[in-house]
């Protein structure tokens, strides 16, 4: 079971039998794989808002009438009114805004009483790559863990184990702690693990000789692909949360 799929079920996505839409919001939505896993865990009517600063959402989910589109900076305050939310999806979030424990707030503000929060993130500093050099793969790995890139305003290695921390400093209450190995055989372009490895290339591009040993490692990772060796994974740790019902 991949991801999309364990953070789907985490949400909970069974509407009150003859009650209203659950309403869930998908936070930096991507292209729309979470939101896909939810349509088709979902149990009874469902409405997700698929939020992002741009919309690269698929075809088939863009079209699909129980999903709406909403563009929004989430630095900024979510665009819904308190109280309006059923779910609140949080994936690989956390890292990239200005101040985390506000996001958590803004999600706590938008949820229903007894709704949930699925915060969950990659811990970057587990990644493991299968490669011939264990030595030079631990070096490219603390190198990436630790160095913010370019295209990336702000980054965190460590976030994933920070979750538990950052929900303890907040209203809600812990439902649940989560932990899994996110595991992928492919190394392409459309991959996790080259996104992994065009950020361990940036990382050491300041230092040419650790740029060419870096190189000379990613042209072995794509032989490991051919050859059927390869692997990646990184530990995912997702938190469900619910905004309590006053007494």
């Amino acid at each position: 079971m991949g991801r999309h799929d364990r953070i789907a079920q985490l949400a909970d996505l069974r509407a009150p039998v003859d009650g209203p839409v659950l309403e869930v919001a998908d936070l930096a939505t991507g292209y729309g794989r979470t939101v896909r896993a939810m349509l088709a865990e979902a149990v009874g009517p469902v409405r997700i808002h698929a939020v992002d600063t741009a919309s690269t959402l698929d075809d088939d989910i863009m079209g699909d009438e129980r999903v709406r589109s909403v563009i929004a900076d989430l630095d900024e305050p979510l665009p819904f009114a308190e109280a309006s939310i059923d779910r609140v999806i949080s994936v690989n979030v956390a890292e990239h805004v200005a101040d985390p424990l506000a996001h958590l707030d803004e999600c706590y503000r938008v949820l229903r009483p007894d709704g949930l929060l699925v915060l969950a993130h990659s811990d970057w500093d587990t990644t493991l790559f299968a490669g011939d050099d264990d030595t030079l793969t631990r070096v490219l790995v603390d190198r990436f863990v630790s160095t913010v890139p370019q295209w990336a305003e702000r980054a965190d290695g460590f976030m994933g184990r920070k979750l538990l921390g950052l929900a303890r400093s907040t209203a809600f209450e812990l439902e649940t702690v989560e932990t899994w190995a996110d595991t992928h055989r492919r190394f392409d372009e459309d991959s996790v693990a080259w996104k992994v490895a065009r950020g361990v290339l940036a990382a050491a591009a300041d230092d040419a000789q650790l740029a060419a040993q870096a190189a000379a490692w990613v042209a072995g990772l794509r032989k490991l692909a051919e050859d059927g060796r390869f692997l990646f994974t990184v530990t995912d740790v997702a938190l469900v949360l619910r905004r309590p019902t006053p007494r």
